[in-house]
């Protein structure tokens, strides 16, 4: 693309947010990122710092490369904003785990321009949260390969969809065992480690992804058993003061 020389390319780059398999090692390509040549960016104007520290708890257990065939951390990153404390709460079926999510909207008003979104695992769930709002009066939007289709009402896509979009508040739903991480990649715990070991790491980066697309608030759902990824001390937070939903009817 261009001579090597000073100030010759900028790159930037964070694999904790990598959702594809396009893993190699810059130095590999001809690119010196080594030394002087590189820095860490340590502070997040995307997010508020009770958000970042859940979000960066979520990667537990996972190693990510930093881009040259070392390792990287999430260590020293902060923010400088700050906020409401995250929701975890779980739900005993994905149908009361509806009531969470719609009380969770309403308990925030002011969601039909655009500013609040909920992140699903998979496009069927995403059919069937915008048929939920839609049966409740809810201007409900899906988030396409392009985008949203417009940009008022509540967005709603998969984690991949999610990857560049930012939104002041954001529900991830559905974030149960077996769909976060997905079920189908037990199949090579036993046959291929490595395997296994890559296709977790990507879907936790997705949970990742997502969590950090809420500039100002997260509510993150369940039904039945929570994701692995999801550590106990977070199901411990607060709840929101607007919850809508009776503790009562809950399970962990």
């Amino acid at each position: 693309m261009t001579p090597i020389g000073p100030d010759d390319m900028f790159i930037v780059g964070d694999t904790h947010q990598r959702l594809y398999d396009n893993q190699v090692a810059l130095s590999t390509v001809g690119i010196n990122i080594r030394g002087r040549r590189s820095s860490r960016l340590t502070i997040s104007y995307r997010t508020t710092r009770e958000i970042l520290k859940v979000a960066t708890q979520l990667l537990i257990g996972e190693t990510y490369d930093d881009l040259d065939g070392g390792t990287d951390t999430l260590n020293g990153y902060r923010s400088l904003l700050h906020g409401a404390p995250p929701v975890f709460r779980g739900a005993p079926t994905w149908g009361r785990e509806r009531d969470l999510t719609i009380g969770q909207l309403r308990a925030w008003t002011n969601t039909s321009d655009g500013s609040a979104a909920i992140c699903v695992p998979t496009r069927e769930y995403v059919a069937e949260v915008i048929q939920w709002l839609t049966d409740d009066g809810i201007q409900a939007v899906e988030i396409g390969p392009d985008g949203p289709a417009r940009p008022d009402g509540v967005h709603v896509g998969t984690m991949h969809r999610f990857k560049g979009l930012e939104y002041q508040r954001v529900i991830i739903a559905s974030a149960s065992d077996g769909l976060v991480p997905r079920r189908a990649i037990d199949r090579y715990r036993d046959t291929d480690a490595k395997r296994y070991q890559q296709e977790r790491a990507r879907d936790r980066s997705r949970l990742f992804v997502a969590a950090t697309r809420a500039r100002d608030e997260l509510a993150v759902f369940w039904h039945g058993n929570r994701s692995s990824f999801i550590p106990a001390p977070l199901v411990g937070l607060p709840s929101s003061a607007g919850d809508q939903v009776s503790t009562t009817e809950l399970r962990r």
